[in-house]
């Protein structure tokens, strides 16, 4: 199977999960387009057809269409080692580079910002509206990834230092991130309210929050307040964002993030794509 041959590579959950939904991806676009999916029977031009859906129906961030690619490349270096097949109609196609420093990414801006938390204070269930809150925070006060949120312990949550852990991180990597006044009340009021003893955010059974529900609550609020672009990681890229408007130093800004390469942070030094149309529409003689 695709995925033990993976594991086998050393690929952990995370990546695997990826590589599989990106060959969901194609399959679901061939389907749709020949009725059937054959692996034997796919050709380059295919393949940089689905690059254009991609591109032009989709406007999928170019980043993605390259770990989209990627991925499919995996699938069929497998179909070939496993010698399923000895046709690969990948090797020819390529996909643009872009630097993630060229990509900003989706931030939500103060408005925004605010407009989110209003939204998760006016949620009628006091046990949602106290946990969503502080989970929220996390993100954008912090810069937790959600993965990292869930993964959250009450041990790794030191209200008297302010200080909160996170113990493996991307890459595996530990990093102490200070907790800030906003993140602080809203920990504190979740902790005196839950009365949480081993995972710090649990659902209303009791069990620890999953990423998925973590995504389906907030998927709800982005879409009462209009922001359909948005995603739960929009509100790690709006901490940094903030850190950079701020006018924290840029290495500061890495290491509270835990990024892995200083090229990762130069991204919310790039405008977003909002940012250069308002710049464009400030000297128009329309006003």
């Amino acid at each position: 199977m695709f995925n033990e041959w993976l594991q086998q590579d050393g690929k952990n959950i995370k990546t695997i999960q990826s590589y599989n939904q990106s060959f969901t991806e194609l399959k679901k676009w061939l389907e749709g387009r020949y009725g059937h999916f054959a692996q034997d029977q796919v050709t380059p031009l295919d393949l940089h057809e689905w690059i254009s859906h991609m591109q032009i129906v989709q406007k999928l961030a170019p980043a993605t269409i390259k770990k989209r690619i990627a991925a499919v490349k995996v699938y069929w270096s497998y179909l070939i080692d496993t010698k399923q097949t000895t046709y690969d109609p990948t090797r020819k196609v390529k996909a643009k580079r872009v630097r993630e420093s060229e990509v900003a990414p989706r931030w939500l801006t103060r408005h925004e910002q605010a407009k989110l938390l209003m939204t998760i204070e006016k949620e009628k269930r006091a046990f949602n509206r106290i946990r969503n809150l502080a989970i929220v925070q996390c993100m954008l006060q912090a810069g937790l990834r959600i993965f990292e949120v869930v993964a959250l312990d009450v041990s790794d949550i030191d209200l008297q230092r302010r200080t909160l852990v996170v113990r493996r991180g991307k890459g595996n990597k530990y990093r102490v991130v200070p907790i800030n006044k906003d993140l602080y009340r809203s920990l504190l009021e979740w902790q005196e309210n839950a009365q949480v003893e081993d995972p710090l955010f649990v659902s209303q059974q009791g069990k620890r929050i999953t990423e998925r529900s973590v995504q389906y609550a907030l998927r709800h609020y982005f879409d009462q307040i209009g922001l359909e672009d948005a995603t739960v990681h929009s509100l790690r890229h709006s901490f940094c964002k903030n850190l950079i408007d701020a006018g924290q130093p840029i290495q500061v800004v890495a290491q509270l993030a835990g990024h892995s390469s200083i090229e990762e942070t130069r991204r919310y030094v790039t405008a977003s794509e909002q940012e250069l149309r308002d710049a464009v529409e400030r000297i128009s003689w329309e006003r």
